[in-house]
C-alpha cells in the first residue's frame, strides 16, 4: 500500500494509479476480466481506505503493450477469453469465410470489425448490476450499434450483411457464456442492433434525391 505523506508528492502518487474504470478503458477489457486479472496475480493492485482498486500505471501500460500471448495468459479462464477464441476458430472456417458479409467486408473493414468485436465482447459480458447501471449498460449498448452501423454503412456494406455478421458474433458470445448471462447479453444486443438500424436510417434520410 502506497502512503502519501505530503502534499506535494500528493499529486505524483495520485497519478501513478489508475481507478478500475480508467484501466478498463486502457486495456480496453471489462471489469470483470481485469478484477480476475487483478486476482490472479497478473497486475498488481492497490485498495484504497474506502475499498476501491488502483492500479499502477506502468503495469497497466506495460500489459497493454505486451505480446497478445503474454495477454491471453491473463485471459485464460475467462468468459471473454473463450468466446474470442470460440470466435477465431470460426472465423478461419471455410463456410464463414465463403458468407457474404464477411466478404463484402474489406481487409482494413476486417481489421475495424475486429476491433469493435473485442469492444462489444467486454460490453456485452459485464454485470448489469443497479437498475441505474443497466440503463447505463444499454444506452453504451446503442451508441456502439450506432457506431458500427455508421461505420458499415459508409463503406458500402448493406443492411442485411452487418446484421448477419452481428448475429454470428452473438451466437459465439452466447455460446461461451453461462446461461444465466444469456437474457442480459440478449437485451444488450438488441440495443446494439437498434443501433445499428438507426445509422442506416438517418443515412437514408440524409442521402441527397437523385432527380428523375
Amino acid at each position: 500500500m502506497v502512503e502519501i505523506q505530503t502534499k506535494d508528492n500528493q499529486t505524483t502518487e495520485k497519478s501513478q494509479w489508475l481507478s478500475l474504470r480508467d484501466a478498463c478503458r486502457l486495456l480496453d477489457v471489462s471489469n470483470t476480466t481485469l478484477r480476475q486479472w487483478a486476482d490472479n496475480g497478473y497486475l498488481r493492485v492497490y485498495r484504497t481506505p474506502g475499498g476501491h482498486r488502483r492500479f499502477l500505471r506502468e503495469d497497466v501500460e506495460s500489459f497493454a503493450n505486451a505480446p497478445e500471448q503474454a495477454q491471453e495468459q491473463g485471459r485464460e479462464d475467462t468468459t471473454e477469453s473463450l468466446a474470442l477464441r470460440k470466435i477465431r476458430r470460426s472465423l478461419g472456417r471455410n463456410d464463414v469465410l465463403q458468407q457474404p458479409w464477411y466478404q463484402s467486408v474489406e481487409e482494413e473493414g476486417k481489421i475495424r470489425m475486429r476491433l469493435f468485436g473485442r469492444r462489444l465482447l467486454s460490453l456485452l459480458l459485464q454485470e448489469a448490476g443497479p437498475r441505474r447501471r443497466r440503463q447505463e449498460l444499454l444506452e453504451e449498448s446503442h451508441l456502439l450499434g450506432r457506431e458500427y452501423g455508421s461505420e458499415m454503412s459508409e463503406r458500402g456494406v448493406t443492411l442485411k450483411d452487418t446484421i448477419e455478421a452481428f448475429v454470428f458474433f452473438r451466437t459465439m458470445v452466447l455460446d461461451s457464456a453461462i446461461p444465466s448471462s444469456w437474457s442480459r447479453i440478449i437485451e444488450a444486443a438488441d440495443r446494439v442492433l437498434v443501433g445499428m438500424a438507426d445509422s442506416y436510417e438517418n443515412l437514408e434520410i440524409s442521402a441527397p434525391v437523385e432527380p428523375k
